[in-house]
């Protein structure tokens, strides 16, 4: 049989975000992982939102401020895909304004794909 053959049926891990780090720190305390999954969601979501009222409104710095802010949270949650475009935000000075909304569309796009696929995995804890 080939080496190589495809693995039928085998979903790739296609998650934007790795919950190693996460579940390392809940040590196998469903409660305490719970209340995590949502104090992070709430507070992204809000966060979010406030971030793109600030970037509708061109003030970068507030942008800056919020993307430093999430950027912890989202590290936790292993979300590497942001880590440039976090990057970008909080040094804003060097980019114009059409490159940063695209940058805050990138942002928010990510942001809620791992909103969205947390609460897909955690329907119990997640859907209110």
């Amino acid at each position: 049989m080939d080496q190589h053959a495809e693995d039928n049926g085998t979903k790739t891990n296609s998650k934007p975000y790795d919950l190693t780090t996460i579940l390392a720190i809940c040590d196998n305390n469903q409660p305490f992982l719970e209340k995590l999954l949502v104090v992070f969601v709430d507070n992204v979501a809000l966060d979010m939102q406030t971030l793109k009222q600030a970037a509708s409104a061109g003030n970068w710095y507030e942008v800056g401020q919020l993307a430093h802010k999430m950027k912890s949270s989202l590290t936790h949650f292993g979300v590497n895909s942001l880590k440039d475009t976090i990057s970008k935000l909080e040094h804003y000075g060097n980019c114009d304004a059409a490159t940063l909304n695209l940058l805050v569309a990138e942002f928010d796009s990510v942001v809620s794909e791992v909103l969205v696929q947390l609460k897909q995995e955690f329907p119990t804890v997640l859907n209110k």
